[in-house]
């Protein structure tokens, strides 16, 4: 049996919600109604299944991903719109693959420049020139562009050449960096006919002067809010990921005691406990902090002590519950960003490991 079909023996289970992908995706025409949508369907669409997402977003111009490997997987699957590799080829053969599956890549480093102008393709491919304008991750220095972008428009293994860049702080609107970022994108392509890209989901949201021609949305098509301060639901967004389980357990521990490992949590009253089948081993995270909320019965119940790897407990003082009820560790009655935030991590990090324990493609 493969290791995603030993899934199927675990309480705990992610389903996807494709009508609510829909929705946000929606959401992101009616704050950029005039661009081009390039879908963000990166490290398996955030763990959402890449194949079903990209099946679903049919009506995406276009689509984002890291790794070489996951643009093959999508043309293997029929998917024939254009496909920007964000990490682009990282050598000879992996270039020619992009050429004979007609890949967009970006292009951010001088080794890359020199392999497109001396290799001959089999076909020309277009190439996203991206330029670091604070971010100080992958790009090339606002200086260069002029000199990659003539170079590269003048290759023979070019169709067409864009330009990207990406912010560093635009989940903090009032952060003076994104002003700074898109003040020095403008500078550097205002001479320049190309499309630009520019706009993350909080840009998308916040800051329309980001759109240019194409925007790149994220996390908000998986439903959850790029600001700390403002919620999903506030920006009209709908949880794509359902992560459930069931209560397996219901016990009385006194004043006290401790529960779980290291016995992180003692209450000063008799308190009635409820254990539930879900852990880090199915994409839970680990270091949730006690109080962080697990929606059961129409109420937020509190998580007492430190996650296991196949459950955890939470508080039942109160609520009326009985073994195999459906417990809710995050989706439409719970946020994802609700538990990210008691958790000292982001919901990026929850969706991608909560659908890589329970191959979200199904």
């Amino acid at each position: 049996m493969s290791e995603q079909g030993l899934s199927h023996w675990r309480r705990a289970n992610v389903k996807i919600n494709l009508n609510a992908l829909s929705h946000n995706f929606n959401k992101v025409r009616e704050y950029a109604p005039d661009c081009q949508v390039m879908a963000v369907i990166k490290a398996n669409a955030y763990g959402h299944g890449m194949l079903a997402v990209a099946k679903q977003l049919a009506d995406a111009e276009m689509f984002a991903v890291a790794m070489p490997a996951e643009a093959y997987a999508l043309r293997d699957a029929g998917c024939r719109k254009t496909i920007v590799v964000l990490h682009g080829f990282s050598d000879i053969r992996e270039l020619e693959q992009f050429s004979v599956l007609h890949l967009s890549t970006a292009v951010y480093q001088q080794s890359q420049l020199d392999m497109l102008l001396t290799h001959t393709l089999t076909a020309p491919i277009d190439v996203w020139i991206k330029v670091d304008t604070g971010m100080h991750r992958l790009g090339i220095p606002v200086g260069e562009v002029d000199a990659y972008f003539g170079q590269l428009r003048n290759s023979k293994n070019v169709a067409n050449v864009y330009l990207m860049s990406h912010f560093a702080n635009s989940d903090n609107i009032n952060n003076e960096s994104n002003n700074k970022q898109l003040n020095d994108f403008f500078k550097v392509t205002n001479d320049i006919d190309a499309k630009c890209s520019m706009a993350n989901s909080a840009a998308i949201m916040k800051l329309p002067k980001s759109h240019f021609e194409v925007v790149r949305p994220g996390i908000m098509l998986y439903g959850s809010s790029p600001f700390p301060e403002v919620s999903a639901a506030d920006l009209g967004l709908q949880a794509v990921m359902q992560f459930e389980s069931i209560l397996i357990d219901i016990k009385l521990v006194r004043a006290g005691e401790p529960i779980g490992y290291g016995g992180t949590y003692t209450s000063d009253t008799d308190i009635t406990v409820g254990v539930v089948a879900a852990g880090y081993g199915d994409g839970y995270p680990r270091h949730a902090r006690n109080g962080t909320p697990v929606w059961l019965n129409n109420r937020r119940c509190d998580l007492l002590g430190r996650v296991s790897m196949d459950s955890l407990c939470v508080n039942l003082t109160g609520v009326d519950a009985s073994i195999g009820d459906r417990t809710v560790l995050w989706g439409d009655e719970l946020t994802v960003d609700d538990v990210a935030r008691s958790s000292d991590s982001i919901a990026y990090e929850l969706l991608c490991n909560a659908g890589a324990a329970y191959g979200a493609n199904r």
